[in-house]
C-alpha cells in the first residue's frame, strides 16, 4: 500500500467512526510491487465472498477519514491476513533507504498488527516472489517468515486461487474431501443398518427381559400406568353393587364364621327380592355348619327364580374342590378366590388357571396334560362359562355361554414364591407350583366409588333390623358379597403417585368392572414392539446427526424434550386404548443409538481433520 505511519511505533487500535461492517478479509500490498495482482484478486474474493467481506484501501477509505484508525479497524475486524508478497516487495526503498525499515511504512505497520493480535496471516507470493527469511526482516516482523506462504502463478491462477479460497475457509483439498466422502458414505451405511441393528439388540434384551430382570421395565411401565390413572380414571358400571359385612353386623350377629350362613341366606333372599340378576360371594364355605341347609335353600330358591349364584372355593382336597356338602351342587358355579397380587405398580388378578398333571412320557402332547380349567369368580360374574386353552398352553379365552370371547391373555407358570414373583400366593392353596395362570392387569377405579351409595350397602341395610334396601331396587345388577371390616381380607395397591388398602370384595369389583368395559391392559405386540423399538432407534441417530451445530446445553434440552414427549405419548396411549408399551426397551434404542451414532460422527470427524 502507499507510505505514511511509523512501523515501529506503538500500534493503534483506534475505531473508524465512518464504517459500519468491517470486512472478513483484508488485502495489504505494496503498491510499486503487487498492485495488478491485487486488484486482479480483490476482484476474484469479492465475487465469491461479497465484497463487503473483502477490504482494500482503494476506494473503501472515504475523503476525510483517519486513514490510520480506518486501518487499525479493519485489521481488528478481519479474520484473514493476506499479504501480497513480489518480486519487490522486501527490497523496495526510496531516498530514505529500504521502506520496510523505514518508520513510516505502512505494510509493515499493517502486518505488525496483524501478527501482534494473533490474526491469521497468509503470505501470497507473486511474480516469482520467494519467502524472506527472519534475518532480512525487521524484528517486528521476524514472525511472518514462519507462517506457510501460498503462491499465485500467472499461468495456473484459476487453479491456485481455488486452493487459496479453501485455505481461507479451511475447506479440506480434494483428496481430503475424497476421505471424507468415503467416510461420510461409511456413516451413512451406519446410519442405514444401525438403526434396525439397535432394534434387534432391545428387541432381543427384551426376549431375554434383561430389563424385566432388573425391574426397569415393570417400574418404568408402573409409571406410565401411575400418570395415566391421574389423567384419566377408568370409567365405571353401574351394574357392579358391593354388599359387605363389617363391625356392625358383628356387633349383631357376634364374630364372623360359619354361624352366619343363615345370615348370608337372608341377605340373599333379600337380594333377590331387590332384583339383583347376579350373586358372587367372595366368600369360602369349607366347614360344614347346622345353617348350610338354608343357605343351600336360599340358593336354590334364587336359581328357580332366575338369578345365578357363584360361589368361591380357596382349595382342593383329593382333587375336588372343597366346600360343605350340596353347596356347588346348588350353586350356578364355583370359582377360583384368588385376588391377585402386585407386580410392580400394577395390580394382576387372576381371570382363570389351568392345573396340569404329570406327563405319561416325555413325547406326550401339552394338551393332554390339562386336568382342570378354573374360572375366577370375577369371570363368572360377567357371564363367562367357559375356558378355552391353545395347544401350546400359551393363551386362555374366557367364553360366554354363547361361545363368545370376553378376554383373552397369556398362560403364565405360576409363582408359589411372593418373594421371587411379587404375587400373593399363601392366600391361593388351589393352586401349586407347574400350574399356569392367565392374570390381567386392573385398572382401578377411585376406592370412594366402591365405598359410597349406590354402589355399597352393609348387611344391614339388606337384612338387618333398620332394611333400607327397596324392591327392585338392585335390579340387573351384579352384587358382589364379601368382607368389609377394617383390616381384614385386605390388600395394598397403588394408584396414582400413592398407596391404599383394598378389600378382596373391591378388588373383585374392579376385575368385573374391567370385563364389563372392556378394559384390557396390554402389551404390544411384538411384530410393533419391533418396529416402535426401530423408529425410536432411527430417531435417535437422527436427533444426534443432523443437529451437529446445536450447543449441547440445547442439544441435551432438546433431547429431554423428545424423551418427555415420547413418554406423554405412552401416557395417552395407555389411558385411550390400555396398551403399555415396553418403555424401557424403547427409551434404550433412542439412547443407544444417539450415542453410538454420536460416537461415530465425531470419530469421522477427528478423521477427516
Amino acid at each position: 500500500m502507499f507510505a505514511g505511519v511509523a512501523c515501529d511505533r506503538q500500534l493503534k487500535t483506534g475505531r473508524s467512526t465512518v464504517r459500519n461492517s468491517p470486512s472478513r478479509l483484508f488485502i495489504s500490498y505494496r503498491r510499486e510491487d503487487s498492485i495488478a495482482y491485487a486488484g486482479r484478486l480483490y476482484d476474484h474474493l469479492s465475487a465469491h465472498f461479497g465484497a463487503e467481506q473483502v477490504f482494500m484501501d482503494i476506494g473503501q477509505i472515504e475523503a476525510g477519514d483517519d486513514f490510520v484508525n480506518v486501518l487499525d479497524h479493519e485489521i481488528d475486524a478481519c479474520d484473514v491476513v493476506i499479504a501480497l508478497i513480489g518480486p519487490r516487495w522486501l527490497s523496495a526503498s526510496n531516498e530514505n533507504g529500504r521502506r520496510l525499515d523505514q518508520p513510516d511504512d505502512f505494510v509493515c505497520h499493517e502486518l505488525a498488527a496483524a501478527l501482534a493480535q494473533g490474526k491469521r496471516l497468509i503470505p501470497v507470493l507473486v511474480g516469482g516472489a520467494t519467502m524472506p527469511e527472519a534475518s532480512e526482516l525487521p524484528a517486528t516482523l521476524a514472525e511472518l517468515s514462519r507462517r506457510q506462504a501460498h503462491a499465485l502463478d500467472d499461468k495456473r491462477f484459476k487453479f491456485e486461487l481455488d486452493a487459496l479460497i479453501r485455505s481461507i475457509e479451511q475447506r479440506p483439498s480434494l483428496l481430503d474431501q475424497f476421505v471424507q466422502v468415503m467416510n461420510a458414505e461409511r456413516l451413512r451405511k451406519w446410519q442405514r443398518y444401525s438403526g434396525a441393528g439397535i432394534a434387534l439388540l432391545m428387541f432381543f434384551l427384551g426376549w431375554v427381559k434383561l430389563f424385566d430382570a432388573l425391574g426397569i421395565d415393570t417400574r418404568i411401565e408402573g409409571y406410565t400406568m401411575a400418570l395415566g390413572d391421574m389423567v384419566a380414571s377408568v370409567p365405571v358400571s353401574e351394574h357392579i353393587v358391593i354388599v359387605s359385612f363389617n363391625e356392625k353386623s358383628e356387633a349383631r350377629l357376634g364374630s364372623f364364621g360359619p354361624d352366619w350362613r343363615r345370615e348370608h341366606a337372608r341377605v340373599l333372599d333379600r337380594l333377590v327380592d331387590a332384583g339383583a340378576k347376579m350373586i358372587v360371594f367372595d366368600l369360602y364355605f369349607e366347614e360344614p355348619n347346622p345353617a348350610d341347609a338354608e343357605l343351600i335353600a336360599a340358593i336354590e330358591r334364587a336359581r328357580q327364580r332366575g338369578r345365578e349364584v357363584i360361589v368361591g372355593v380357596k382349595q382342593l382336597r383329593d382333587q375336588e374342590p372343597l366346600a360343605t356338602p350340596g353347596l356347588l351342587q346348588a350353586a350356578s358355579d364355583w370359582g377360583l378366590l384368588c385376588v391377585g397380587g402386585r407386580l410392580g405398580y400394577a395390580s394382576v388378578a387372576p381371570i382363570g388357571a389351568v392345573k396340569l398333571t404329570a406327563a405319561v412320557d416325555a413325547k406326550q402332547q401339552p394338551v393332554d396334560r390339562i386336568r382342570d380349567r378354573i374360572a375366577a369368580i370375577g369371570g363368572l360374574a360377567v357371564g363367562g362359562r367357559e375356558l378355552g386353552v391353545d395347544k401350546q398352553l400359551r393363551e386362555l379365552t374366557l367364553l360366554s355361554d354363547t361361545n363368545l370371547p370376553l378376554w383373552s391373555g397369556s398362560l403364565e407358570a405360576f409363582q408359589a414364591s411372593i418373594e421371587d414373583s411379587g404375587k400373593v400366593s399363601k392366600g391361593c392353596p388351589l393352586l401349586g407350583s407347574g400350574d399356569l395362570i392367565a392374570d390381567t392387569r386392573l385398572r382401578l377405579a377411585p376406592i370412594e366409588i366402591w365405598r359410597q351409595p349406590p354402589r355399597r350397602y352393609d348387611y344391614e341395610q339388606i337384612s338387618g333390623p333398620a332394611a333400607t334396601i327397596a324392591a327392585d331396587g338392585l335390579a340387573g345388577k351384579i352384587v358382589l358379597i364379601g368382607d368389609g371390616r377394617t383390616g381384614e381380607d385386605h390388600f395394598q395397591v397403588r394408584r396414582g403417585i400413592g398407596a391404599e388398602f383394598r378389600h378382596g370384595v373391591e378388588l373383585h369389583a374392579d376385575v368385573v368392572n374391567n370385563l364389563l368395559q372392556e378394559v384390557h391392559v396390554r402389551g404390544l405386540d411384538p411384530l410393533l414392539q419391533v418396529l416402535a423399538m426401530a423408529a425410536l432407534a432411527v430417531a435417535g441417530a437422527w436427533l444426534r446427526l443432523f443437529r451437529p451445530a446445536m450447543p449441547a446445553l440445547w442439544r441435551r434440552l432438546l433431547l429431554l424434550g423428545c424423551l418427555l414427549f415420547y413418554l406423554a405419548l405412552t401416557v395417552l396411549i395407555y389411558v385411550q386404548f390400555e396398551v403399555l408399551l415396553n418403555t424401557a426397551y424403547h427409551i434404550g434404542a433412542f439412547l443407544l443409538s444417539y450415542w453410538l451414532l454420536g460416537k461415530l460422527s465425531a470419530s469421522a470427524a477427528a478423521k477427516a481433520a
